[in-house]
């Protein structure tokens, strides 16, 4: 595992044991996995913290296991050489034993760290909304058919990490040394304290990020080493189609030519007198959308009114619509949108059925 093999020659470059080739592909290592210089950091505080401290581990003791383990290459010489070696080297092999505590520490610690086991989750059901704060004082808003999973005791985490099904607003505590990780099974979003928006459905072909204030940044899961940063009042948004992702930004000459890369601006929708910010009006209980067809909005009526649409007509798929909603219900809504496109619907419960 390439954690094991960086936490070895960190301890032999700190032991100042390591060869040229050894520090080329330590380098390697930290260039491919960037993460690994939390390993770096974390290695030299115990090092330096273990330099001076008097209750060494029994040197003779250590010997003995290090003779038990290589006996076959010792077994030609002569005692009085092993004697005389074990003198020389009695230091070399008290740090010896100190590096492999401080690895296995380390080991420990960061497989701890590394592990995320949500124990709570919140799930806000069709149509409805929730507003809740994490222990570590970050406030989520919950859309419907959303769920948010952590653990009861992010606040005490070096990485605050939530995972999200559906779609969430965070205003996240700022926290210096724990940022703040969203995951959700297509993107990933790492921030310290600031304002932002995701909108992640399984069975939404579109991912979306949208930054209010702050900064965040952000990567696609099968392609992490990649970030994204996000300024305040732009949207990341992915889309897949064919396994083939589209995402709104500027192209970058790194990216497969399968991949699109942009940022783009969030534009208020204007209707009437009124502006609506279309990625967070769901907050303040309004279902904006602009220049949408019935077919993309379908999913979004069925979250939001708790129902299931079907389509008995190909001609209204494609009606499209822009509009902003309140308080009204499933019926008011259709009868809305009869007035600016012709077609008929039915309700019975839960079910609505378009013709």
């Amino acid at each position: 595992m390439y954690k094991n093999r960086i936490i070895e020659l960190l301890a032999r470059k700190l032991a100042g044991e390591a060869t040229k080739s050894e520090l080329e592909e330590l380098n390697d290592l930290i260039t491919g996995y960037p993460d690994s210089v939390y390993y770096e950091e974390f290695l030299e505080q115990l090092w330096l913290s273990s330099e001076g401290q008097t209750d060494l581990p029994d040197v003779d003791q250590a010997y003995l296991l290090h003779r038990l383990k290589f006996r076959d290459e010792f077994g030609h010489k002569e005692e009085t050489q092993k004697i005389t070696s074990f003198k020389k080297y009695k230091n070399l092999i008290g740090i010896a034993a100190i590096l492999l505590v401080i690895v296995s520490a380390a080991l420990l610690y960061y497989n701890r760290a590394d592990k995320f086991s949500p124990d709570t989750q919140i799930v806000a059901g069709k149509g409805i909304r929730k507003k809740i704060k994490l222990p570590d004082g970050t406030i989520v808003w919950l859309n419907s058919d959303s769920k948010l999973s952590y653990e009861s005791d992010i606040n005490q985490k070096k990485k605050r990490i939530v995972y999200l099904v559906g779609e969430a607003f965070f205003d996240v505590a700022h926290h210096k040394s724990h940022p703040f990780i969203v995951r959700t099974d297509k993107i990933c979003v790492k921030v310290l304290g600031t304002a932002f928006n995701i909108k992640a459905y399984p069975i939404d072909k579109k991912s979306e990020a949208t930054l209010i204030r702050g900064s965040i940044e952000l990567s696609v899961n099968d392609r992490s080493e990649q970030k994204i940063l996000l300024s305040p009042s732009e949207k990341f948004a992915l889309v897949e189609d064919k396994k083939v992702i589209h995402v709104k930004s500027n192209a970058s000459p790194d990216v497969p030519k399968d991949i699109t890369l942009t940022i783009q601006h969030v534009v208020p929708v204007r209707i009437g007198n009124n502006e609506y910010i279309e990625e967070t009006s769901w907050r303040d209980s309004q279902l904006v959308f602009q220049n949408e067809s019935l077919e993309d909005l379908k999913p979004k009526l069925e979250r939001w009114f708790n129902v299931q649409i079907n389509f008995e007509t190909e001609q209204a798929k494609s009606y499209r619509f822009t509009g902003v909603f309140k308080n009204e219900t499933i019926e008011e809504t259709l009868k809305a949108m009869q007035l600016i496109k012709p077609f008929n619907f039915k309700l019975k419960e839960h079910d609505v059925i378009i013709y």
